[in-house]
């Protein structure tokens, strides 16, 4: 239920389930994407709001509930 309002509210809905995937509870949206160690490519789309970066992001952590390693670099 984390993403029921994904529609409405794409980034604040991924903002509230990141905060809990990443047990980051206060975090802002920028912070949780530095923490979740994305590839810089992923990062700068989900800061700028692409679409498609959103959408495969919400599936991620709806299908999986977690991050996917392969997703992310060792930045």
């Amino acid at each position: 239920m984390l993403l029921a309002r994904y529609d409405q509210a794409p980034v604040a809905a991924l903002t509230t389930a990141l905060r809990r995937v990443l047990g980051r509870p206060d975090a802002a949206w920028p912070e949780l994407l530095a923490a979740a160690r994305f590839t810089d490519t992923r990062t700068a789309a989900l800061l700028v709001g692409d679409e498609r970066a959103l959408d495969a992001l919400a599936a991620e952590l709806n299908e999986i509930r977690t991050l996917d390693a392969g997703m992310t670099s060792d930045r």
